[in-house]
């Protein structure tokens, strides 16, 4: 027989069978399905924080400050000798007190209102490349300020809204118990950035490190962000800057951290992989059982045409096509199924996230809830494999059915009732 008469032989068997022929290809249709949709989904989750971590890029590292330990120039000039080492950037947090703006006064708060970071202003485009302002300058005055997108364009109604011009008042927690209050003048806003890896400039007021020290009466920085000449010299960065300083310090770097994501998306996917062979195996034996039984309700049938002429290969790739059919189809709708379905999964892993504070995991040190954009990674590669393994269990469990098929003697299976 020709290959076409065969296939429109095997379509016109599970027509005869519609239901049941559609109740086994909803059977495959869960493994395709769940291997797209987790797949793509934990791809596109990998893909959104590890974007994420490379805001500030792989070629940073993160040093901050433990207990009260003195973290002052000496510290930042034992860093910049260290080899590998590119810059350093000292910077103070300052994420205890209050803020005074527009007869409005509210407690400094990492994850409810914003926090002041001092840094020197001269590297802020290199800390967060390609921010930009939206108005004015950033000066690196002792009494100037520049706003972050969130602090000038709040969603909260009981915070002010600042524009250029606007004298902010912040009042500092100082080491010695006393508060110390400084205006400052916004002398520019940011646009919206969103959240980096280790700070999220849209809930910050930034103000110079010369007036971040002179607001809290000390002479040493919180930490520093340390860029090194290539991703290469990271690990070796970091040992070293943990041998130099010990446990005054903690130390953070972007490949580190992106090294871990990966591998802890490597491991949920063995994992939903093992769920989805499960799905597998059921679907294997559910085409198993349909040919088992279609073989056994058309014996008569396989002995009538191979009494008239059908070949033991014909009978054969009749009823091992009538499976791979089943499997395509499965395979096909799963897929289908699994990429729409991977959109809905993302959506869920977009919400909002809880708020950080600094300290607990190097995410940000101001900032509220925040939302990870995530789209699903469905690729070419992704598609093929759940099509493809619909195919090969639907071959593999046809394969037996339709060997025994087509061994039945012609005259053994007309004189079966």
């Amino acid at each position: 027989m020709k290959p076409v008469d065969i296939v429109r032989l095997a379509w016109s068997a599970l027509k005869d069978r519609r239901l049941r022929s559609t109740l086994t290809i909803l059977g495959i249709v869960i493994g395709p399905a769940l291997i797209t949709a987790l797949n793509a989904s934990t791809a596109g989750l990998s893909d959104s924080i590890t974007s994420r971590l490379q805001t500030l890029g792989a070629d940073s590292i993160l040093v901050q400050r433990v207990g009260d330990f003195s973290f002052d120039e000496k510290v930042v000039r034992k860093i910049e000798t260290i080899e590998g080492v590119k810059e350093v950037y000292p910077f103070l947090l300052i994420a205890s007190g209050e803020v005074r703006s527009r007869g409005k006064s509210f407690a400094m708060d990492p994850t409810g209102t914003y926090t002041v970071l001092a840094i020197d202003m001269k590297n802020l485009g290199k800390l967060f490349p390609n921010i930009k302002l939206v108005e004015g300058y950033a000066l690196g005055g002792l009494s100037s300020a520049v706003v972050g997108y969130s602090v000038w364009n709040p969603t909260d109604p009981d915070l002010p809204s600042i524009d250029v011009g606007t004298l902010v008042t912040v009042k500092a927690n100082n080491p010695n118990g006393e508060n110390t209050a400084k205006t400052y003048s916004v002398t520019g806003k940011l646009d919206k950035y969103g959240q980096a890896l280790f700070v999220n400039p849209d809930n910050q007021i930034f103000i110079s490190l010369e007036a971040g020290l002179q607001l809290t009466n000390r002479r040493s920085y919180s930490g520093a962000f340390v860029k090194i000449v290539d991703v290469s010299y990271s690990d070796q960065v970091v040992t070293m800057i943990q041998d130099l300083l010990g446990a005054d310090v903690r130390v953070f770097s972007v490949s580190a951290i992106t090294a871990t994501v990966q591998q802890i998306v490597g491991t949920i996917n063995l994992f939903i992989s093992s769920v989805a062979m499960m799905s597998v195996i059921v679907a294997f034996l559910g085409i198993m059982t349909t040919m088992f039984t279609a073989v056994t309700e058309r014996v008569r049938e396989i002995g009538l045409v191979k009494a008239l002429g059908f070949k033991t290969r014909d009978v054969l790739l009749s009823f091992l096509t009538e499976a791979l059919i089943i499997g395509f189809l499965g395979g096909v709708i799963g897929v289908i199924v699994g990429a729409i379905s991977s959109f809905g999964l993302t959506t869920l892993f977009s919400a909002p996230s809880g708020p950080t504070r600094p300290g607990s995991f190097p995410t940000g040190f101001g900032g509220g809830s925040q939302s990870i954009a995530i789209v699903p990674r469905i690729t070419p590669e992704l598609i093929l494999t759940g099509i493809f393994l619909a195919l090969i269990v639907g071959a593999l469990a046809g394969l037996i059915p339709a060997y025994r098929a087509a061994k039945l003697e012609p005259i053994e299976a007309l004189r079966r009732e």
